[in-house]
């Protein structure tokens, strides 16, 4: 999948809480407000830059490598480079038309098609 069709991907939206942890063993606690395949989009009150590396640890489901890809007034947005990304959508797609306010354990193996 090229990073364009990422960028296409359907984003679900989500109320998930998190946990992120800058390479300097900073800890900030972080909103989850949209998943794709190819990341996430997360509310922080932190002082987090533009490419900085960061560890997203979400709540049932795992920790994931990421790095901040875009900035806004809404949000950072983070590019998945390690773990499960598949997880991310598949969690959220159990919640099925509703905003996911929790990862849905979806009782099965979440890679699974």
């Amino acid at each position: 999948m090229t990073d364009q069709d990422k960028r296409r991907d359907d984003r679900l939206p989500v109320l998930w809480h998190g946990k992120l942890t800058t390479e300097d063993d900073r800890e900030f606690d972080c909103q989850i407000r949209d998943v794709s395949l190819a990341g996430t989009l997360i509310t922080c009150d932190a002082d987090i830059k533009m490419g900085e590396e960061l560890l997203l640890t979400i709540d049932k489901i795992g920790e994931f490598a990421s790095v901040v890809k875009w900035q806004g007034s809404q949000g950072l947005g983070l590019m998945i480079l390690a773990g499960p990304d598949l997880v991310l959508k598949k969690f959220a797609e159990g919640a099925g038309g509703k905003v996911s306010d929790s990862p849905h354990d979806l009782g099965t193996d979440p890679l699974a098609s």
